[in-house]
């Protein structure tokens, strides 16, 4: 049957799958380490007045803000300084990794290609995480944590529809389909063995 090979591929890599994300998850210490170091620079020098770091607590990010007090409502004087501490999880981001990993382990490749696929796939997934980490410490002090933050930013409905599109688009869709796309472009011929009709089209 036609639909064999595709089959074959598919258990297999449903097969991997349980030992790529076990490794992943044991380790998440590690694999944070980058998303933090880029998340962090970033962030600092595009707001520096607001963001003061963001740390590397286990396999979470905790985000240190500054900000001014609007009222004294805020348990501050009106114009005194205050500062907010929240946690993000990389690890809703990052599952695109042992995604990935699982459709590299289950292609039939040589070896050295598979290494080389496999770490250009990692370095290109990390930017994946970067982006949705960052959309989503934004969208948090945009829409999370009140106007004494909010206001800090000084977002405009332009800026702020772009955040919300930004982590929108970095919590649904990359994580999920950028591993397919990377995969895809490194294994078109495979592709084709696999599948002959959408192989043509991606001719």
């Amino acid at each position: 049957m036609s639909n064999r090979p595709v089959m074959r591929f598919f258990l297999k890599v449903l097969a991997w799958l349980p030992v790529t994300f076990g490794i992943w998850y044991y380790m998440a210490l590690v694999a944070t380490w980058p998303v933090t170091w880029l998340v962090n620079g970033i962030l600092t020098s595009l707001f520096s007045e607001i963001i003061i770091g963001v740390h590397q607590v286990g396999y979470h990010l905790e985000v240190a803000v500054n900000y001014v007090s609007q009222t004294p409502q805020a348990g501050l004087p009106r114009g005194a300084a205050g500062e907010l501490v929240f946690q993000v999880n990389p690890l809703m981001y990052g599952y695109c990794l042992p995604l990935y990993t699982a459709l590299i382990l289950a292609s039939p490749s040589a070896e050295g290609q598979k290494w080389f696929r496999w770490l250009v796939g990692l370095l290109i997934l990390q930017l994946v995480e970067v982006w949705g980490v960052s959309f989503h410490i934004l969208k948090t002090l945009l829409f999370n944590t009140g106007p004494e933050v909010s206001a800090q930013l000084a977002m405009g409905p332009w800026g702020s529809n772009a955040i919300a599109l930004g982590y929108q688009f970095g919590y649904l869709i990359l994580p999920a389909v950028a591993p397919l796309v990377i995969w895809i472009a490194f294994h078109g011929d495979y592709l084709r063995q696999l599948a002959p009709g959408i192989g043509k089209r991606l001719q």
